[in-house]
């Protein structure tokens, strides 16, 4: 073919036939977009590589700032950035101000609201308590950051709590394998702390390495103290409750609100079978006097108790019946809890039912998920009482009655009762009883 030889077509003249009207402009167009977009997938890289190489470094002191403006002292370990999220990994922690507490996560995510914190969630989350600096500081950490480190929405499962007396021991007491559910403080006076809380769901409970339990375990930090609840989703509403308090001495207020037996003997590892007892009562235990504050998992610890059992009275012969009236018992005490937590030793113990009262000493002694107990138990019960019991255990109706009240009349001077008792916790119904009495009774004229 024989190139053309016509001069191209003067402007505003039409195009030759077979030649698009405008196609060298359209070229053009195409040319300078093709440049544009060459130059902006350029920028958008130069952008991208200066975010690798420089945002680390800046994110990670943001991170820091942050965690510190909520009262945690973090080290985040590795960052990876992205568009909506920040994820961490092998990261440290401890809380500013709080000595004997550190922490590490093996993952975490930051989700992001624009360029702020709007959600954590973490993994293997696993928290070191010791001895009592933790739970002195932790009340004043919470008055000052708690409010905003509990706005921060968190989430945390695997996780694990450990308390030992000193760097190096063993862990005494340990919560894992729970999942974390923090909760927003109760509404305060003004001027006054509000309450940092949170719950542990489904942890397994270890002491000395041992699993005694699997429960729920509620927390929430006071102005002075710590409390935890087992058994439920808050502290108050848990059946076993007690306020952790770090000063003048570390000591623990235990409270047992009314309660199936079978239930607070689960959360304390020990099975006393099929029962319809209801428990309730306080332990107030400190440690012993001359037990060291540094080793409070070897040290002796004693106090007072009170229980009340609803459901139980004690073996008794059916002469008595009419002084054990009522199903229920009340056992006062001053309790020894041993170094080794195998053995309580009971002094000045006090147990009412129905109008008899005796006093005198006991232990009860830990054997594997079950308990033995001892009791040798003493008092006096005036004559007349006795023998108007026995008078209706055996004669029926008003003739019984009338016995009973000529009995009452006629008889003075007491009868001194010793009753010795041997006892599983899994059986207390089936408790043996040896009773003794000595008669000191004169007939009134």
């Amino acid at each position: 073919m024989v190139p053309s030889s016509r001069p191209p077509p003067a402007p505003g003249a039409e195009a030759p036939p077979g030649e698009p009207q405008g196609g060298g402009a359209r070229r053009g167009k195409r040319h300078r977009r093709a440049v544009i977009a060459a130059l902006l997938v350029a920028v958008v890289g130069v952008a991208a590589a200066a975010v690798l190489v420089l945002a680390p470094p800046a994110i990670r002191r943001e991170i820091i700032a942050e965690a510190r403006a909520r009262g945690i002292a973090l080290d985040p370990g590795e960052v990876e950035l992205g568009l909506r999220a920040i994820r961490l990994r092998g990261a440290r922690f401890s809380l500013l101000g709080v000595r004997g507490l550190s922490g590490t996560l093996a993952r975490a995510t930051i989700e992001l609201r624009g360029l702020s914190p709007a959600r954590i969630a973490a993994e293997r989350v696993e928290l070191a308590l010791v001895g009592t600096d933790a739970l002195e500081g932790l009340p004043a950490w919470a008055a000052r950051y708690g409010a905003r480190a509990a706005a921060l929405p968190l989430a945390a499962g695997s996780v694990r709590v450990g308390f030992r007396d000193r760097d190096g021991a063993p862990d005494a007491f340990a919560l894992e394998g729970a999942s974390l559910q923090r909760g927003a403080g109760a509404a305060a006076p003004p001027g006054a702390l509000r309450p940092e809380r949170g719950v542990l769901r489904q942890a397994r409970v270890l002491v000395a390495d041992k699993e005694i339990a699997r429960t729920d375990v509620a927390w929430s930090i006071g102005a002075a103290s710590v409390s935890v609840g087992l058994g439920g989703e808050e502290v108050a509403t848990a059946p076993l409750r007690a306020e952790l308090r770090p000063r003048p001495s570390p000591g623990a207020a235990i409270e047992i609100a009314p309660t199936p037996l079978t239930s607070v003997a689960a959360l304390l590892g020990v099975d006393v079978g099929a029962s319809r007892m209801i428990v309730s009562g306080t332990l107030d235990l400190r440690l012993a006097d001359g037990a060291a504050r540094t080793a409070l998992s070897e040290a002796p610890i004693e106090g007072p108790i009170a229980l009340t059992v609803k459901g139980f009275t004690l073996p008794h012969p059916r002469e008595l019946d009419g002084l054990l009236f009522g199903d229920t018992t009340v056992l006062k005490a001053d309790a020894h809890l041993s170094a080794d937590r195998q053995r309580v030793a009971l002094s000045r113990v006090e147990v009412a039912a129905g109008a008899l009262k005796l006093g005198g000493t006991g232990t009860i002694q830990r054997d594997g998920a079950d308990a033995s107990i001892a009791m040798d138990l003493s008092g006096s019960i005036p004559c007349s009482l006795l023998a108007g019991s026995a008078a209706q255990a055996h004669l029926a109706g008003v003739v019984g009655l009338l016995a009973g009240d000529l009995a009452r009349r006629t008889l003075a001077g007491t009868v001194a009762v010793r009753l010795r008792v041997d006892a599983r916790a899994s059986r207390l119904t089936a408790a043996r009883v040896d009773p003794s009495a000595i008669l000191r009774c004169k007939v009134r004229f």
